[in-house]
């Protein structure tokens, strides 16, 4: 899969989640379409920004639900939240509260996904939340992008290797990926600036 062959919220995310690696947040975004496809809402990634005073919480998928206009579109039916990654245990709890009921993701988190917890409370098992997984590719290229970030912005070695291994858990050809495109590339913080995010999804793609 090209990024031109990406639906055009899916070629957002990957923007999204190239903008936060090149200001050294990690690579995870989401956006929020509409019934008809078109994104009205979206976040990134911006833990390690100084945005908010505790950027901590600021994560994609909350981003991209506490920027949704609710007044200009109250059906709760009418949009889909499109994560990246599996939503954490703040996000899953953010997306219940916040009104999604209909959400896509392209990677599963073994890590810290916590979208299973939904069906384990009877409030937000209540709710009716659709969720859908993607199994096309995506899911690699989600961790081939976080892979890019830690390799280039994570300087404790064994934290790196703890890091991939659980991006690899389901996606190892996503970090395998990465490794030979940022290798390949001699790609180095200083030379973010001369790539966009197609080119680096289509750079990893040339090596799925």
């Amino acid at each position: 899969m090209r990024y031109d062959e990406l639906e055009k919220h899916w070629q957002r995310i990957f923007e999204l989640e190239w903008i936060s690696l090149c200001e050294g947040s990690k690579a995870i975004a989401a956006v929020i379409t509409d019934d008809e496809g078109r994104i009205i809402s979206e976040g990134r990634n911006m833990t390690c920004e100084t945005v908010i005073p505790n950027p901590a919480v600021a994560h994609a998928e909350t981003e991209a639900i506490r920027a949704l206009d609710r007044g200009k579109y109250p059906n709760k039916w009418g949009s889909t939240l499109h994560a990246g990654l599996e939503p954490c245990i703040m996000c899953m709890g953010t997306l219940v509260m916040g009104g999604i009921r209909k959400v896509e993701i392209a990677a599963r988190d073994d890590f810290g996904g916590a979208m299973k917890l939904i069906d384990m409370f009877e409030f937000s098992k209540n709710k009716g939340i659709q969720v859908t997984w993607l199994d096309d590719g995506r899911g690699d290229m989600q961790r081939a992008f976080q892979t890019l970030r830690e390799l280039l912005f994570n300087e404790d070695k064994d934290k790196l290797e703890r890091m991939l291994k659980d991006f690899g858990f389901y996606n190892a050809k996503g970090v395998e990926a990465a490794k030979k495109f940022f290798e390949a590339e001699g790609l180095t913080r200083d030379r973010l600036a001369d790539y966009t995010a197609g080119q680096v999804f289509d750079g990893i793609a040339g090596y799925l």
